[in-house]
């Protein structure tokens, strides 16, 4: 009966604290506005989109959240979606709408 928790003291002291390293998920929120994109405080065309991220080291499963203003066209927001396929992001998709007030 004592068994169960020494074995169990036992194999966390073995293990040690570096053998379940900390899952932590990068979210990257990507803004089209007009014909260009924000990552953050970057101003990128939104066929380079996909190119930029991988260059900052973003992770190829990050949450990316694409959102676009009004004034963000049908063609930036292509080319953006394009690019991070062609970069290697895997994507899933989901829309949104929401009626102005």
């Amino acid at each position: 009966m004592h068994q169960a928790p020494t074995f169990l003291l036992a194999a966390l002291v073995t293990l040690g604290p570096n053998s379940l390293p900390a899952q932590t998920e990068t979210a990257v929120q990507i803004r089209i506005s007009g014909e260009t994109c924000l990552i953050g405080n970057l101003d990128v065309p939104c066929s380079d989109v996909g190119a930029k991220l991988r260059e900052l080291g973003t992770p190829l499963d990050a949450h990316i959240h694409l959102s676009g203003n009004t004034h963000a066209s049908y063609r930036a927001t292509s080319a953006a979606i394009d690019s991070l396929r062609r970069a290697g992001f895997k994507l899933k998709m989901g829309l949104i709408n929401v009626q102005p007030q």
